[in-house]
């Protein structure tokens, strides 16, 4: 089955809708297959997805390292950390160059000063990467670095329940020049896939589906926790945005998750 190819924004790198993600039980063979029978292209990788790692590394050594896009980051805001994490990862993988390194959890602005951004622009520098970026939960304060450090890539927090994202990030980048955009916490954490109140609850496809359906998200990070569970997700994904009731429906469901109120009354998700 062909997956959609997408560009990462700036980046010139190209994903897939869904990249596939976490440490839920997907093995190496799972890995594998979702690259050459679901067409899955980009990989999120951490050191607890020891799955993926190896199904990656098995994906390279077999000659499809350019068709790849490979994601990783350093989660501790020092410079010694980005080049451990950044070599780590390297060696894991059996690559010698990243595509997206990002630093992740990025909570206050001292956590790009002194040596860790001067650290991720060495490994830019030095070819050990091809794309910087965050991931940050404070919309302010991700939409405020996206210009001072001329990110390649954002990691940021959307779903039904979490639109504020639209307004204060994605309606103020100009869509010719804007860095890529990855999304992450699609069901949010599992409560948009249980009803709440008289709402009913949304699919995993669905989920997937809303977060795709903005025109400048390139790419939702996907947790399966089996390939049949990723089969499934990419065949929703395959059937393009949401249509107008439910997805009216839906951000009624995400308003009334996030306000706590178990009601219709609807107000302005955040």
């Amino acid at each position: 089955m062909a997956h959609d190819r997408r560009a990462l924004g700036r980046s010139h790198r190209t994903v897939s809708a869904l990249t596939l993600a976490g440490s839920f039980g997907i093995s190496a063979d799972d890995t594998v297959r979702a690259f050459h029978e679901l067409g899955v292209r980009s990989f999120f990788v951490t050191s607890r997805a020891r799955g993926i790692i190896e199904g990656v590394r098995r994906l390279i050594a077999d000659g499809h390292r350019d068709q790849l896009t490979v994601v990783c980051g350093a989660a501790i805001p020092f410079g010694f950390s980005v080049g451990f994490e950044q070599r780590r990862m390297a060696k894991a993988l059996g690559t010698d160059k990243l595509d997206v390194f990002l630093l992740y959890w990025v909570q206050a602005h001292w956590y790009v000063t002194g040596n860790t951004w001067k650290a991720m622009r060495r490994l830019k520098d030095e070819n050990l990467v091809a794309s910087l970026g965050i991931s940050c939960h404070d919309r302010p304060m991700a939409r405020s670095l996206i210009d001072e450090l001329e990110l390649d890539v954002v990691m940021l927090r959307y779903n039904a329940a979490h639109r504020g994202v639209e307004r204060e990030v994605f309606d103020t980048l100009d869509a010719s020049s804007r860095p890529g955009i990855i999304a992450y916490t699609a069901t949010r954490w599992g409560k948009l896939l249980k009803p709440f109140g008289d709402h009913a609850p949304m699919s995993a496809g669905e989920c997937y589906r809303f977060v795709l359906g903005h025109p400048l998200v390139d790419t939702v990070l996907c947790g399966a926790r089996s390939f049949e569970e990723l089969a499934s997700n990419q065949a929703a994904v395959a059937l393009g945005p949401l249509e107008a009731p439910r997805l009216q429906e839906i951000k009624q469901l995400g308003d009334a998750v996030r306000s706590g109120v178990a009601s219709r009354v609807a107000f302005a998700g955040g």
